[in-house]
């Protein structure tokens, strides 16, 4: 384990959890309740697919492998080492291509731009959402559709003890290190509208314990909606989980799919 604690790539928000692609993968092993609802999404769309932020293209792969022209864009390239080796493995060509969602520029129209698993929520600043969309926009194809899903705030989160430690994965270094327990502590950051977490990473064979940061942005329900009218979209369709239900109150998820209306 030790070796892959040396890396020091960062997303744009400074968290630091997209290290290594192999332990990413090894903790995020048991998701896969998205696929079904981006896939069906993606061969909607009947033409090419962006996925921003693919990281290790946990979605981005098994999306080719059924037929979708997608390519995959991120920052961290850690992830995308990681996507490449894994589409290569399976015999797929996959444009992986390192870049900022804030600022990207690929000479290129899609008709699906998506961005999955809570990835928008690393981009907290006014600015940085306005380049999101302005950079969506100008790669969206006449017809196309932008769809994203961040967490719905849970109060309780909020205010969490920041001493508390909770306990989040618990998987096999892939290392050959035995076994990594992942322990959460929490703090809300008023000020800011941001979740700060860390992750602290134990090695049960060394004993050794490294803090990861990850800081996540939280959108308000009607928050989210100004964000996306004001930013030259309208909204489509809003669900509160993959499953296509309705979005509510007690809702885990806010998925929101938008078209572009300048």
């Amino acid at each position: 384990m030790v070796k892959y604690l040396m890396a020091k790539e960062k997303i744009a928000d400074g968290s630091e959890i997209y290290w290594d692609g192999l332990h990413y993968d090894a903790f995020n092993a048991p998701v896969h309740n998205d696929l079904k609802f981006y896939l069906a999404e993606a061969k909607k769309s009947r033409g090419p697919v962006l996925e921003l932020a693919c990281g290790t293209g946990r979605l981005t792969i098994p999306l080719k492998k059924e037929g979708v022209d997608i390519t995959g864009l991120d920052l961290a390239a850690p992830m995308l080492e990681r996507a490449k080796a894994k589409a290569a493995a399976a015999g797929l060509k996959i444009p992986f291509l390192r870049g900022d969602a804030r600022k990207f520029s690929l000479g290129k129209k899609f008709k699906l731009i998506f961005m999955a698993f809570h990835s928008l929520q690393h981009l907290g600043g006014r600015g940085d959402l306005e380049g999101l969309f302005a950079s969506v926009s100008r790669h969206l194809a006449p017809g196309g559709r932008f769809i994203f899903d961040v967490f719905n705030p849970d109060p309780r989160c909020l205010v969490r003890d920041p001493e508390e430690m909770l306990p989040v994965a618990y998987y096999e270094d892939p290392a050959g290190g035995g076994k990594v327990l992942v322990n959460e502590t929490y703090s809300y950051d008023r000020e800011a509208q941001v979740s700060r977490i860390t992750w602290h990473y134990r090695s049960e064979k060394t004993g050794k314990t490294v803090k990861k940061s990850l800081n996540l942005r939280c959108f308000y329900p009607e928050e989210l909606l100004a964000l996306a009218h004001y930013n030259g979209f309208k909204l489509a369709a809003r669900f509160g989980d993959f499953r296509g239900r309705p979005f509510r109150a007690a809702s885990r998820e806010q998925i929101l799919i938008l078209n572009r209306v300048r």
